[in-house]
């Protein structure tokens, strides 16, 4: 079998939920040192489904000593690290994609959710506001990872809510953030 078609089968895998497969096939890939940044890219985010963390961030890191421009692996690595609870590195790979690409209104949103968890209301506050103006690109950025993003902005505000909180979401931005992420 050729490398193309085992890419195909490991792609097949990962759109079917068979994750592990689809592990075992990119890692055939990478062994053979073929399209190597795009299988790191996807194994990590099949490491990720599985809720791989400590693997899915080494593949991204990979990804982005191959390729320092890669904005996704920045953004799905800082993904993993929210779920770690890593925020300061995820904040940091937050800022890299919103300086690689300054409408990842998704990278906008995952940024203020770590900034929040990290008690930084003003910065979190600025996020989230920036992500509302690129709501389209945030709900089809939610699109693989609105679990988790859900579930580290449930805590983030469970949090706020628990203290007097200085975030200052208008009711209308608060009814915005509320519908998409209930899409």
């Amino acid at each position: 079998m050729d490398i193309k078609e085992l890419l195909g089968d490991a792609q097949r895998f990962f759109l079917e939920g068979k994750y592990k497969e689809s592990v075992e096939v990119f890692t055939k890939i990478i062994d053979a040192g073929e399209h190597t940044e795009i299988a790191c890219l996807s194994r990590g985010a099949a490491y990720f489904k599985m809720n791989e963390y400590d693997n899915a961030v080494k593949d991204f890191g990979a990804v982005t000593g191959l390729n320092d421009q890669n904005y996704r692996a920045y953004y799905y690595r800082g993904i993993a690290l929210l779920a770690k609870e890593e925020y300061e590195k995820a904040i940091a790979d937050f800022d890299r994609v919103i300086k690689l690409k300054p409408d990842h209104g998704a990278a906008f949103f995952g940024r203020g959710t770590a900034y929040a968890h990290r008690g930084n209301e003003e910065e979190a506050t600025k996020s989230i506001r920036t992500a509302l103006t690129y709501s389209e690109a945030v709900a089809q950025g939610f699109a693989d990872t609105a679990g988790i993003f859900r579930t580290q902005f449930d805590k983030a505000m469970a949090m706020m809510k628990g203290k007097e909180s200085s975030m200052q979401l208008t009711e209308e931005e608060t009814k915005e953030l509320r519908k998409l992420l209930e899409e």
